[in-house]
């Protein structure tokens, strides 16, 4: 857009933005899709006898990190909370995605409250703080790595700086669109 023809342009930009914006969330819930799946499979060894086929070695064991006291949270296994996190994430990304998906449950303030870029950042952040602790834990109380939990923290980690992508075009967007 040149500048002598700005009165055509204005129109332009704000709907570059949702596009992106609707990638960054398509993305956001590939990778909610990704960690449930990644949190389903641990769920499932956490409560098997069989080992994990990721016990490679001492140092990466899925099924001694899986069956540690970190593993669960008042009895919960945290890849079961994994699941609904992910989940949780995911409604969140496309629901703002795909606007006119609940647009009658939306209108009612406390939902519109919820299904927010904000929240979704706020959840993200939420969830990459566990995950950093159980990475400590992993690595420094635990001394074995397993393999499915470094790709769910990688997970949470691009949702977590996607959302935050996420928020700033929002208000990039509303700032373009109040002109």
């Amino acid at each position: 857009c040149r500048r002598n023809q700005k009165s055509n342009c204005e129109g332009r930009l704000p709907s570059r933005m949702r596009k992106k914006q609707q990638r960054l969330l398509n993305f956001i819930f590939f990778l909610s899709i990704l960690g449930i799946i990644l949190s389903g499979y641990l769920t499932y060894i956490h409560y098997s006898t069989l080992n994990s086929p990721c016990d490679f070695s001492e140092t990466f064991q899925c099924s001694l990190v899986n069956r540690s006291k970190y593993a669960e949270i008042f009895s919960i296994p945290v890849a079961l909370l994994g699941i609904i996190g992910y989940s949780f994430l995911g409604f969140i990304s496309l629901s703002l995605a795909k606007d006119n998906l609940l647009t009658k449950i939306r209108k009612k303030k406390i939902i519109n409250k919820i299904i927010s870029a904000k929240t979704l950042l706020f959840f993200s952040i939420m969830a990459l703080i566990t995950s950093l602790y159980l990475t400590y834990a992993e690595f420094f109380i635990i001394k074995a790595i397993c393999i499915l939990c470094v790709f769910s923290q990688i997970t949470i980690l691009g949702i977590t700086f996607s959302s935050y992508k996420n928020l700033k075009l929002e208000k990039s967007i509303r700032g373009d669109l109040e002109l």
